[in-house]
């Protein structure tokens, strides 16, 4: 079974991938999980090297292409897995 993310729309999510890891190379964008800089020259195996998160999940039903990406550590995408960002409401 091929994944998702070689079917259809598999050229777009790169294309929206490569032009998000340029945008934080040139702006300096933080991680979106840890707030931290992302060094987009490490190496993709790297824990600290650059992804680009879904902010819903493609496991739980977001669509591949049809999402903002957001730039983040491996480690950190790694660590958020399939859930949503949480708002803690009331917190000081």
């Amino acid at each position: 079974m091929a994944s998702i993310r070689d079917g259809k729309g598999h050229r777009a999510y790169r294309r929206k991938q490569e032009q998000l890891k340029r945008r934080t190379a040139r702006e300096g964008l933080p991680c979106t999980w840890c707030g931290d800089q992302i060094d987009t020259k490490l190496p993709s195996t790297h824990p600290l090297s650059f992804t680009a998160d879904h902010p819903q999940a493609v496991a739980t039903g977001g669509h591949l292409v049809r999402q903002e990406l957001e730039p983040q550590h491996r480690r950190c995408n790694a660590a958020k897995g399939d859930r949503a960002a949480v708002e803690i409401w009331g917190a000081s």
